[in-house]
């Protein structure tokens, strides 16, 4: 949920909420990849993947990880520039699955507020410091359902036993000088993969990484995954940060996560008015 809000960032002309979780003592360093690399065809590292996967879920609360169908979050965003953090700004995220989020920016008055609500493949923004309220665009659209399609929680929570996703054991990475992973990748289609990197002793994500497309050239995402705490009897990371390239370009800082609390539909409606903004 986590990448919603890194991949919505409201701005005066665009909105796009740039957002839906160990002590930070990190390298600068990225995450090095590369090491002892599994053949994807062999069957048994198809089989090896998903294992691998079903000891993260149980890992992150098993049937209570599973079935989870709301999301309520708050917290703080942190954007990064060349590197260096910036004025943090407080958030909230609500999430029904499967199709519908809002992330909201700000509080207080109707100007200092920033929104983002999706509905599948629709979406309105508001954007207090303009004072306007439309309908998504085209891109701001498309980056949103890129950002579910790589979303962990979606990707781990998918159905594993379905023949047709292609998932298999990658081999253990080298994170560090000692530090190894075990690395399981997803096929999405084609052209995409994502590579989900897992803790050997605790089976906890630590990071997950995937390329994209960038002004006609590829880069490299990576997030990260720290601090698990135990929200409603599911383990979700307290910090996550974003790196393109090896650089970071942002953190989400989790304070409260509810699980399954009922969220009014209401907030996913787009309003009339900004005046009947709610």
């Amino acid at each position: 949920m986590a990448h919603s809000i890194q991949n919505n960032n409201v701005s005066r002309d665009s909105v796009r909420l740039t957002l839906l979780l160990i002590l930070l003592v990190l390298s600068s360093e990225p995450i090095k990849v590369g090491a002892q690399r599994a053949d994807p065809r062999d069957p048994q590292n198809s089989r090896r993947g998903r294992e691998l996967l079903r000891m993260s879920i149980a890992a992150r609360g098993g049937q209570s990880y599973t079935e989870i169908r709301t999301v309520t979050a708050t917290g703080l965003f942190t954007p990064f520039e060349k590197g260096l953090s910036q004025i943090p700004t407080q958030f909230e995220n609500f999430i029904v699955y499967p199709d519908q989020e809002r992330v909201e920016f700000g509080k207080g008055k109707k100007k200092d507020r920033r929104l983002q609500v999706n509905i599948g493949r629709s979406g309105w923004v508001y954007d207090g410091d303009a004072q306007t309220l439309k309908e998504q665009n085209d891109q701001q659209i498309a980056d949103y359902v890129e950002g579910t399609e790589i979303d962990l929680d979606r990707l781990l929570r998918g159905n594993l036993a379905d023949p047709e996703r292609k998932i298999f054991y990658a081999g253990r990475e080298e994170l560090r000088p000692g530090e190894r992973a075990e690395m399981v990748t997803i096929e999405l289609d084609a052209d995409r993969q994502v590579s989900i990197l897992l803790d050997r002793s605790s089976y906890l994500p630590i990071s997950l990484i995937y390329e994209k497309s960038r002004s006609g050239a590829m880069t490299r995402q990576e997030i990260r995954f720290f601090q698990y705490v135990r929200y409603d009897g599911v383990l979700f990371p307290n910090i996550i940060d974003f790196y393109r390239d090896g650089v970071q370009e942002s953190r989400v800082t989790y304070q409260t996560i509810r699980l399954n609390k009922e969220v009014d539909g209401r907030l996913f409606i787009k309003p009339a008015s900004i005046k009947e903004l709610k």
